[in-house]
């Protein structure tokens, strides 16, 4: 079993026409899939995060989803839709692979420049491959990472996404956390993909996580305290 970290980039820049309109929209962007899924063939249900003014965004929505149920909704610097949709033959297509295959999704899948998604699978080697073979035409595939799945990783890493495992294992790899620093954020966010000032913002969030998991794992006594 691996986390394989695919990808996808469809032919016009969308893969359905609700993406484009958001592209068309001044001041609503797409910024990542939370959730996603096949209710029936003709019916699917999202969690979609939008980027933009909550106000601009909730109008943009009411516009065009106005005939379905949905909640809209902002935490903080984030607005997330949950809404019920109608999906084209290729976003149909996509979906039916976590169905017919073992081939499970690890969220969120995130938006990249020009389009793309960015998408991990977790799967085995002959159910990936058995996958992408039926990954429909106009939608090209770019595998960017592979690695082992470890049910037995560290708890820290565990409590973050498989994107910000990515960008975390990256900055450590690229020598940001060394002592003098050996690298930017624009040098990490060229290797995953983002702009140099997201990498700034991610990492900051990873890092809170990392003092609050320290902050809060009991201190063994029979381990005497490391000297720095």
């Amino acid at each position: 079993m691996r986390h394989y970290d695919v990808r996808l980039s469809p032919a016009d820049g969308w893969f359905h026409p609700f993406e484009k309109r958001i592209d068309e929209c001044e001041g609503v962007e797409r910024v990542a899939i939370q959730r996603i899924r096949l209710a029936t063939d003709e019916l699917g249900v999202m969690l979609y995060e939008l980027g933009g003014e909550f106000d601009r965004v909730e109008a943009f929505v009411d516009d065009e989803l106005g005939s379905f149920d949905y909640w809209l909704e902002a935490f903080g610097d984030r607005i997330l839709l949950c809404s019920q949709f109608v999906p084209n033959e290729t976003v149909r297509a996509l979906l039916r692979i976590t169905r017919e295959f073992q081939v499970f999704l690890d969220p969120p899948m995130t938006y990249v420049r020009d389009g793309d998604l960015r998408v991990t699978y977790l799967a085995t080697e002959p159910s990936f491959q058995r996958a992408m073979a039926v990954v429909p035409d106009g939608v090209d595939v770019v595998l960017e990472t592979k690695q082992p799945f470890e049910p037995d990783e560290n708890v820290f890493l565990a409590t973050l996404t498989s994107q910000q495992r990515r960008l975390f294992r990256t900055a450590i790899d690229l020598g940001y956390y060394a002592s003098p620093r050996e690298t930017t954020y624009d040098e990490i966010g060229r290797e995953v993909g983002i702009a140099g000032g997201t990498v700034g913002e991610h990492l900051r969030k990873i890092e809170a996580k990392l003092v609050d998991h320290v902050v809060s794992e009991p201190i063994s006594e029979s381990t005497p305290p490391q000297q720095l």
